[in-house]
C-alpha cells in the first residue's frame, strides 16, 4: 500500500516544483501572446452585457483594494476581481480556446492569476510561470474527465475542471508549499460548479459565469 498512486500529492508537488517554472522560450513567448489576447479580452468585454453585470455586481461588494478589474476605475479583493476578470474575459467570445478539450483557459486562469500577483507584487515572470501552470493543470484535468458522459447528466467538464487550474496558479503565486496546494486542490473539489443551463441564455451572462468567472473565483478562494 505504500507505493500505492497518489496522483494528487504528485501534483501538488509538481505545483511547487522548480520544474514547472522551467519554460523553453519559445513556450514564454507564446504565453505572452496569451496574456496579452486575453487583457483585449477583458477590455472589449467590459463594454458588453456579461461585463457590465459581473462589473457592477463586484462594485456592490467593496472589498479590500487588493487587485484592479481591467478597464475599470474599480479595486477590489483578488477573489472578487478574479469573477469581473474572467467574465469580462469571455463576454465576447474573443478569449483564446483550448479545442481539445472545448474550454477557455486564458478567462480562466489569467484572472485568476492577476489579482494574485498584484496582490503580491509578483514579477512578471513569476505572473508567467503561473499562467502557464494553470494551463496546463486545467487542460490536462479537463482530458482525463468523460466530457460526454458529464454532458448527458447535465454536467459542465469544462467549468468543473477549470476551477483546479486556477487553484494551481493561485497557490503558485502565493508561495504556497505542497501540503497547502493539497488542501486548495480539494477546496476547489469542494466548489467546483457548472451545469450546461448556460446554454438557454440569451444574453450569455450564464456562460460567461459558467466558463470562466466561477471558476476563477472559486479557484482563487480555495487557493
Amino acid at each position: 500500500m505504500a507505493d500505492k498512486l497518489n496522483i494528487t500529492e504528485t501534483l501538488s508537488n509538481y505545483i511547487v516544483s522548480d520544474q514547472a517554472s522551467r519554460l523553453p522560450a519559445p513556450v514564454v513567448e507564446r504565453a505572452k501572446i496569451h496574456i496579452l489576447d486575453t487583457l483585449g479580452a477583458m477590455i472589449s468585454g467590459s463594454d458588453l452585457k456579461p461585463g457590465k453585470v459581473a462589473v457592477d455586481f463586484v462594485r456592490s461588494q467593496g472589498g479590500p483594494a487588493q487587485a484592479t478589474v481591467v478597464a475599470t476605475d474599480l479595486r477590489t479583493s483578488a477573489m472578487l476581481a478574479a469573477l469581473a476578470n474572467a467574465m469580462t474575459a469571455h463576454a465576447d467570445e474573443t478569449d483564446d480556446a483550448h479545442f481539445p478539450t472545448v474550454t477557455h483557459p486564458g478567462s480562466v486562469i489569467l484572472p485568476a492569476s492577476l489579482g494574485i500577483a498584484e496582490m503580491r507584487h509578483r514579477s512578471g515572470r513569476e505572473l508567467i510561470n503561473a499562467v502557464v501552470l494553470g494551463y496546463d493543470v486545467m487542460c490536462r484535468i479537463n482530458k482525463a474527465f468523460d466530457r460526454a458522459w458529464m454532458g448527458k447528466r447535465g454536467l459542465h467538464a469544462g467549468s468543473l475542471c477549470a476551477i483546479f487550474g486556477a487553484a494551481a496558479a493561485a497557490s503558485r503565486l502565493l508561495g504556497a508549499n505542497a501540503l497547502q496546494v493539497r488542501h486548495a486542490l480539494a477546496l476547489a473539489g469542494s466548489q467546483a460548479s457548472g451545469i450546461n443551463t448556460w446554454r438557454q441564455d440569451p444574453e450569455h451572462i450564464d456562460k460567461a459565469l459558467c466558463f470562466s468567472g466561477a471558476p476563477a473565483r472559486n479557484g482563487v478562494s480555495a487557493a
